[in-house]
Formats: structure tokens, C-alpha cells, sequence
């Protein structure tokens, strides 16, 4: 029987997945009028950084409650609480509470008691599952470890972009590695016990139910080259600015290789992809350089094209019509998937059963109750709307 030294209430589940911050591109230099939020997505190059993204850091040791409104809390020293008798360490408790609270804005007591109990919460399911892992002696190979490290970078379109991410998303490598090695020793715990098959026919009814979802919309895959032109520049510094465009352009009609001088000139972030950006539909682009894409033909290089950020040189590389992708196509993405769901529902019910066994000690106050309508915890701060039936995940690199 579960034994609590203090009872709390609200569920979070457990965050072991490898996808987490968004990442944001220190130039926004491409045409793009805007880009889509996604969670764990990385901003279009173009698009506005959000408000406020960069927080001040605060000092080392400073307590986490000073930018609570009416806080008078000091720390809880020694286990914040045991799971089985085994302690969890206040000093974790505490370095996940510091990452929120060092964002400056100011929280009121109520909603800091419901974060730290979420916390609580999640090191709580943390120590449970380490030790259900534990007790089935799975293993995770150090060479599964590094795979699924190197499958995540690629979310990234650019190492520059990961640095950016590691710099600005307080998470390290050797804590991303940590994350995926829990997920995976998770992952084979839920598949000992043969709960993570997917069927092809499982597959095919998706895709049956879904097809709108497998669209690929019109459009054009180009390359740019951007020289970046100030918000509110002087005629003296257009003029160098189309100088310097129209003297690339030369070197491009001289026969040099785009993406070579996209690489050398290009004062943009997909320079060093050789001035790659992909393909983008109507409306991702802003106008003057989406009429202008759209307008070419596959091949072929523009002349200087002003935008808002800037003088661009365009090169068309391919156009694509409207099409639905065949199920061969998006198979092992939707079985991926639909395992990917069996496996959060597959960790519920792990936890919840790991929880009525357990023996858990929590040293953390109890919040008082909330007030009538308030939400309960861990159900506050999400906003989220309605889950799509794609089933593609987000990636932190996101679209330029």
C-alpha cells in the first residue's frame, strides 16, 4: 500500500522525452514573414524572436522564491523525499525550481506551490521508474545512447544552431544523453512486457482516417543569397548594400558555383548550408521574395530582389505541384508514431501501478487548496488546443 507522509494531487507525467526547448537563431535574415509556434521548434530564419525570450540568469545560490510575490520560503535541506526509503535529493528539487524561477517574472505563491509540487511530482516518477528499471535489470548500451544523440542533432539544421541551443536552452550534452539514456531503459521495460507493437493494419487505418494530413502542398525549393540591409539604414549603407549584392551577382553570371558564394557572402544563417532553403509554400515567404520565387523557373537565378531584411539573389532549384504521399511513403513515420502513443499510455499505467505499490515520503509543504475555478496541478500554463491527428513529431531545428 502507498504510504504518504503528505498527500498532494494532480498528475504530470513523467518528462523523459528528448524533444524539449525550441531553439532561437541569433539572425533574423531570411524572407520568412513568419513562422509557425511549435513547441521545441526553432523560429524561421525572419522570424521575430518572441518577447522576452532571454532571461537574466539569477545569481548562484540566490533563492528561488525572490521573484515569488510574498514569499517568505527558505530551502528544505537533506531529501526533499524517499521513494522506498531511497532519498531524492533536495539539491535536484531545487535546480529544476531555479530554471523557472530565473525568468524574472513574478509568481504568485499560490502557482510557485503548484510548480514545485509538479516537480516534486516528476523526480518522484523519476526514482520510481529508475528503480522498476533497476529490479528488470535492463541495460542501455552506451552505443544506443550515442545513436539516438546523434538522430537528435539532426533536428538541428546547423551545428551553429545546436551550439545556439546548448547556450541559450539550459541543458548541457551530458543532460540531453541522460534523458535519452532514461527514455530508452523505459522504453524496454514497456517493451518486455509485449505492449509496443504497432500492425501494419494499425498503420493503414491511420493513414485511412488521417489522409489530409499526408498533403504535400505546392511549392518551390530555393537557395538565396542575403546581404543584409538595417532597419533603418542610410542611403549610404542601401547603396553598399546593393553594391556589394550587384557585385556578386557578377560573379554568379562569371559562372562561380551559388552555393559556393552563398557559403563566402551570404550574411544570413543558411549560409553555411550553401543558402539552402528548402521548399516553403505560399505565404511562408515574405511577398516580394515569394512572388518573385514562384515567378522562376527551376534553375534559374534573379537578379537583386529587395526585402525587408535585406538584397537577396535567388536560385530556384525545384518546384513541386500538390500531392498526397502514398502510404509506403509515411509508414514507418506513422508506426513510429502510433508506438510512440502506446508508449505514453503504456508508461500511465506503469506509473500509476508503481505508485500504488510504492512506499513514498514527501518532505515538501503541502500547497493550500486552490481557489474555487483555479487549476489543479499540473494542468496549468499548457494551453493546448485540440491534438492533430498527424502524427509527425516537432523538430527543434525547424524550417528556414
Amino acid at each position: 500500500m502507498n504510504r504518504y507522509r503528505i498527500l498532494t494531487s494532480g498528475a504530470l507525467a513523467l518528462a523523459m522525452a528528448t524533444t524539449t526547448v525550441g531553439c532561437k537563431k541569433d539572425e533574423p535574415a531570411t524572407p520568412v514573414e513568419q513562422a509557425k509556434p511549435a513547441e521545441a521548434a526553432k523560429p524561421a530564419e525572419g522570424a521575430k524572436p518572441a518577447e522576452g525570450a532571454e532571461a537574466a540568469k539569477p545569481a548562484e545560490g540566490a533563492d528561488p522564491h525572490a521573484g515569488v510575490e510574498g514569499a517568505e520560503a527558505s530551502r528544505i535541506t537533506g531529501p526533499i523525499a524517499k521513494v522506498n526509503d531511497v532519498p531524492i535529493a533536495s539539491d535536484e528539487f531545487y535546480a529544476e525550481l531555479d530554471k523557472i524561477t530565473a525568468r524574472g517574472a513574478k509568481i504568485p505563491a499560490e502557482r510557485l506551490s503548484r510548480i514545485e509540487q509538479n516537480i516534486l511530482k516528476r523526480l518522484i516518477e523519476k526514482e520510481l521508474v529508475r528503480q522498476a528499471v533497476e529490479k528488470a535489470g535492463v541495460k542501455v548500451e552506451q552505443a544506443e545512447i550515442d545513436s539516438a544523440y546523434e538522430e537528435y542533432k539532426k533536428r538541428f539544421q546547423t551545428d551553429e544552431q545546436f551550439e545556439n541551443y546548448l547556450k541559450h536552452g539550459r541543458v548541457t550534452v551530458e543532460s540531453i544523453k541522460e534523458r535519452i539514456a532514461e527514455k530508452r531503459a523505459l522504453e524496454k521495460l514497456i517493451e518486455s512486457k509485449g505492449n509496443m507493437t504497432v500492425t501494419e493494419d494499425e498503420a493503414k487505418e491511420f493513414y485511412a482516417k488521417n489522409e489530409r494530413f499526408y498533403l504535400d502542398k505546392a511549392g518551390v525549393k530555393a537557395s538565396h543569397i542575403l546581404i543584409k540591409v538595417p532597419e533603418k539604414a542610410t542611403p549610404e549603407q542601401e547603396k553598399a548594400a546593393l553594391d556589394k549584392i550587384k557585385a556578386i551577382e557578377a560573379e554568379l553570371k562569371a559562372g562561380k558555383d551559388f552555393e559556393d558564394v552563398a557559403r563566402r557572402e551570404s550574411e544570413g544563417p543558411s549560409a553555411p548550408k550553401g543558402g539552402d532553403l528548402g521548399f516553403f509554400g505560399a505565404g511562408q515567404m515574405v511577398k516580394p521574395f515569394e512572388e518573385k520565387a514562384f515567378s522562376m523557373k527551376v534553375g534559374e537565378v534573379s537578379g537583386p530582389v529587395r526585402t525587408r531584411f535585406g538584397f537577396h539573389i535567388i536560385k530556384v532549384v525545384d518546384k513541386r505541384e500538390e500531392r498526397k504521399k502514398t502510404f509506403e511513403e509515411v509508414k514507418d513515420q506513422i508506426e513510429q508514431s502510433l508506438k510512440n502513443k502506446k508508449f505514453f499510455q503504456e508508461r500511465r499505467a506503469l506509473l500509476e501501478g508503481l505508485e500504488k505499490e510504492a512506499k513514498i515520503e514527501k518532505f515538501l509543504p503541502e500547497p493550500p487548496a486552490p481557489a474555487p475555478g483555479a487549476m489543479a496541478p499540473g494542468h496549468e500554463g499548457h494551453g493546448h488546443g485540440a491534438e492533430a491527428p498527424e502524427p509527425e513529431e516537432e523538430s527543434e531545428g525547424g524550417g528556414e
